[in-house]
């Protein structure tokens, strides 16, 4: 039987060939669209034309992602988890003026040992899903608390949350938006599996839905 190792490295290795298969069709797509945008065609093929573009672009986001699920990163480096997601809460927070980005101030920090750029996107991803998650006027959470030599880090929005029938903990490529493929929470898992860590999607206590993801941190500040 395959083990769990075997089966991240298959699908790294399947998103890199289709990522490489499909971006450069892409690219050329996009180029001679905007040539045929900048010509003389009339509103009404503009706006099939803006339609072609959207969809193209979300094409394109989807390119992005299964870059970012093989992207190799080599250089481990020590960094603080506490301040990287008191950034992403202020970014977050001018991004999206409808949604509240609640978190504690104040938070001790928490260093890491790992691939800072990938660990970032992890929580990127997760942030995002709770974005649109998040009904108008939302509300995100963004929690975090250090157990023995563990931290829990804990991201909740307030919308409709998992199908009541999930039974079991969501996996491989699972998602629940309409044009979703779970690219982006298969390499939330496979990201914080290799750090030695845990992922898990479940639904608050009082609604919603919590992304949680557990890491090692440097046991000298548990100490």
């Amino acid at each position: 039987m395959p083990s769990v190792g075997d089966n991240l490295e298959t699908f790294e290795e399947m998103a890199a060939t289709i990522a490489h298969e499909i971006k450069n069709p892409l690219a050329l797509a996009l180029a001679n669209l905007d040539l045929i945008k900048v010509t003389d065609i009339g509103e009404k093929c503009k706006k099939y034309c803006d339609i072609i573009e959207h969809e193209l672009y979300t094409i394109n986001q989807l390119v992005l992602d299964l870059i970012h699920v093989t992207l190799v990163d080599e250089q481990k480096e020590l960094f603080d988890l506490t301040v990287m997601l008191d950034e992403l809460t202020s970014e977050y927070g001018r991004r999206y003026d409808t949604i509240s980005f609640l978190r504690n101030p104040g938070q001790p920090p928490a260093l890491f040992w790992g691939l800072a750029k990938n660990i970032r996107m992890v929580f990127t991803n997760l942030l995002n899903n709770a974005v649109e998650a998040a009904p108008h006027k939302g509300v995100i959470e963004i929690d975090q608390e250090i157990i023995g030599d563990k931290i829990h880090i804990r991201i909740h929005d307030n919308g409709a949350g998992l199908p009541p029938d999930l039974s079991v903990q969501p996996n491989d490529f699972y998602t629940t938006k309409e044009n979703g493929t779970g690219i982006g929470l298969r390499f939330c898992r496979s990201t914080v599996a290799k750090h030695e860590g845990r992922f898990l999607l479940q639904n608050g206590p009082e609604g919603g839905c919590d992304a949680i993801v557990i890491l090692p941190v440097e046991q000298e500040q548990t100490k």
